[in-house]
């Protein structure tokens, strides 16, 4: 089966964004597939392939990556430390 494949030009904030938004949705799913939920184990599997299709797609060095993903955490985690300081 051939799928249609599209071409996007994403910055490197949309594709941590939609990496981060992939996150959530694959912890969600793997509570639901744990739980039974019907036909959340295959779209559990569909996105691990689809995530693992983007990270090959983006190839960004190790390092950087782990600086994105902390910059992320905190500004999740510490909304109130502009005002602080």
């Amino acid at each position: 089966m051939l799928d249609n494949l599209h071409n996007l030009d994403l910055t490197a904030k949309d594709l941590e964004l939609i990496e981060s938004a992939l996150h959530t949705q694959k912890k969600i799913l793997t509570v639901q597939s744990h739980a039974g939920g019907s036909g959340a184990r295959q779209r559990l599997t569909d996105l691990k392939h689809l995530m693992k299709r983007i990270n090959r797609s983006t190839a960004r060095p190790q390092r950087a990556s782990r600086q994105s993903w902390g910059q992320f955490a905190r500004m999740l985690f510490c909304t109130q430390c502009d005002e602080v300081r």
